[in-house]
C-alpha cells in the first residue's frame, strides 16, 4: 500500500486515508482502531464487514447526524434491505424493458458500458455544469448574503479570507482542458475573482503529487489559474496585484 509523509505529524498514512487525516491532523498522530461496537447503538460490529461497518454507524437510527447525512448523501445508495429490493426490482425492469441492451459482458467482472453509451456519457457529462458533490460539503454565506456549497475546510478558510479583505468571488463555471492523452475534460476552480480576473484553486500535498499531470495542464492552459498550497496560504492569501 502506498503511503505519503504527513508534515504534520511526521508519519507515514495510506494514500486512501491520507486527505482526510491530513485536513484534521493537529500534529498528534493517532492511530486508527476498529470499534468492537457501534458508539451510538451498541450493537456488536464484528459480526459486519469493514463497508458494512461504516455504513451501519452512518445510518445508525440513534445517530444524531443520520438525517443531517441523508441530506447531504441525497440520491446516493443506501443499503438497507427493503433499498436493496426496490433496486434489484428496477434493475431487473430495466433488463426486461432493454434498456440494458448492447453492453459488453466482461466474465467475472460483470458489465461494461458500450463505446457508444460512454461516448453518451461523456458528451453529457462535458455539457453539464455541475459540479459533483462530495461528503466534506459544507454550507458558507457570503459576505453579500449568498449561500453556496464549499467542498472542504481549506475552501472555507480561503472564503473566509476573500470576504474579509471584500475581495468580490463566485464559484465558477466549469473550462473545458485537454489531457496528455488529448481528451477534453470539465474543469471546476474553486474561486473566482471578479475584479482580477483570477482562478484559485486550493489543493493539499496529496492532491498536488497525484495529480501532477493535470495541474501541469491545466496552469499551462489556463494562465490565469492559481493553485493554493497550504491551509496558511488560504487563510492569508491577497492577490498578486
Amino acid at each position: 500500500m502506498k503511503t505519503t509523509l504527513c508534515t504534520s505529524c511526521n508519519n507515514s498514512i495510506k494514500n486512501c486515508n491520507f486527505k482526510k487525516h491530513y485536513s484534521s491532523c493537529n500534529g498528534e498522530y493517532i492511530p486508527f482502531s476498529k470499534a468492537s461496537e457501534c458508539k451510538y447503538c451498541s450493537v456488536n460490529l464484528e459480526q459486519f464487514t469493514s463497508a458494512n461497518r461504516a455504513n451501519h454507524v452512518r445510518w445508525c437510527d440513534q445517530n444524531p447526524k443520520r438525517f443531517e447525512y441523508k441530506k447531504i448523501n441525497s440520491g446516493k445508495q443506501l443499503n438497507t434491505p427493503e433499498s436493496v429490493r426496490k433496486r434489484t426490482e428496477k434493475i431487473k425492469q430495466a433488463w426486461a424493458d432493454g434498456k440494458y441492451n448492447g453492453i459488453v459482458n466482461v466474465g467475472s467482472t460483470g458489465y461494461k458500458h458500450s463505446v457508444e453509451t460512454k461516448l453518451h456519457l461523456k458528451e453529457k457529462a462535458l455539457a453539464s455544469p455541475h459540479r459533483r458533490l462530495v461528503r466534506s460539503i459544507r454550507k458558507y454565506t457570503k459576505k453579500d448574503g449568498t449561500i453556496v456549497n464549499l467542498d472542504s475546510s481549506w475552501e472555507e478558510a480561503l472564503a473566509v479570507r476573500l470576504d474579509n479583505t471584500n475581495i468580490d468571488w463566485i464559484r465558477p463555471d466549469p473550462i473545458k482542458w485537454i489531457d496528455n492523452d488529448g481528451i477534453t475534460h470539465n474543469y471546476f476552480p474553486d474561486f473566482y475573482l471578479i475584479d482580477y480576473d483570477i482562478y484559485l484553486d486550493p489543493k493539499n500535498p496529496y492532491a498536488i503529487k497525484a495529480q501532477e499531470d493535470k495541474i501541469a495542464c491545466l496552469t499551462k492552459q489556463i494562465k490565469n489559474l492559481i493553485i493554493i498550497k497550504g491551509l496558511e496560504e488560504c487563510r492569508n492569501y491577497t492577490p498578486p496585484w
